[in-house]
């Protein structure tokens, strides 16, 4: 799992990202006689561990790539098998079978791929690892420039449907748009009832801090990722609804959580 913050508007969230379908086997044994390892993965017969021998790895594109080539070496592999460190004082661990990564190589989708399967690998099962992401640092500022949109506005007008527009923007060189945008469409989205915050109790926090105090510029450094995650979440949605025709549909609150935001926002308008 990674965590994307996002602050939209008067609200900051922590959207947690994973895998779709995942499934998971508790309490599985340790046993080094059969070969099986905590904290490993497994491709079809392939393993992670025998890879990389006695070097410690942790890159998510190394991983990404171990992957996709014992993929591409056996055609009937449909799923990948994440083992997590073992339980604390225990010989066993749990394991989680997760998807495929996408066919063809990705820097971007290669590169968070890797994070999730390294969060859960990396991870004691009774909490998994949750790295937030910056969108920013991936490159998505270059990647989903204004100078892009405006270009896929323009094929847009000239285009019959999705599929033609798609076709176009794959003879232009923009694939790797496309792949970033269906790799986020396929993941899976959850935002708990503690990961939403009202983005002025953020900045009534981090006000209470000095300057030079470390909780200062991590909260700081915290609220500067969700401004430009949110920001690039923006230019995903354009290009989402330019090439599908439709909203983005994550993050989405649940209905409870909803009326919980608007009653904070409503008591939090009076005080102020």
């Amino acid at each position: 799992m990674i965590i994307l913050p996002l602050m939209i508007k008067d609200v900051t969230v922590n959207v947690t990202v994973n895998f779709k379908n995942i499934e998971v086997q508790k309490n599985i044994l340790d046993s080094g006689a059969k070969g099986l390892h905590a904290g490993d993965v497994i491709v079809g017969k392939a393993r992670f561990s025998s890879y990389i021998g006695d070097e410690v790895i942790t890159d998510p594109t190394v991983i990404t790539n171990f992957i996709r080539k014992n993929i591409n070496y056996n055609n009937d592999i449909n799923f990948v098998e994440v083992n997590t460190k073992n339980y604390d004082n225990s010989d066993f661990y749990d394991i989680y079978r997760v998807p495929l990564p996408a066919n063809n190589p990705n820097e971007i989708t290669d590169y968070i791929y890797g994070i999730i399967i390294n969060n859960i690998r990396l991870s004691n099962p009774d909490e998994l690892k949750k790295g937030k992401i910056s969108l920013q640092n991936l490159g998505f500022d270059k990647i989903f420039n204004a100078e892009f949109i405006n270009r896929v506005m323009l094929l847009k007008n000239k285009s019959i449907n999705s599929l033609y527009l798609r076709n176009e923007l794959i003879k232009e060189g923009y694939n790797k748009q496309i792949e970033i945008l269906d790799f986020f469409n396929n993941l899976d989205y959850e935002i708990k009832d503690s990961d939403v915050i009202l983005t002025n109790e953020l900045n009534n926090v981090i006000s209470f801090f000095g300057t030079t105090k470390n909780e200062y510029k991590t909260l700081t450094n915290y609220k500067n990722m969700a401004s430009t995650n949110y920001e690039h979440y923006m230019s995903l949605a354009a290009f989402n609804n330019l090439i599908y025709n439709k909203n983005l549909e994550w993050p989405v609150l649940t209905e409870e959580q909803q009326k919980i935001l608007i009653r904070k926002l409503n008591s939090n308008r009076r005080v102020a």
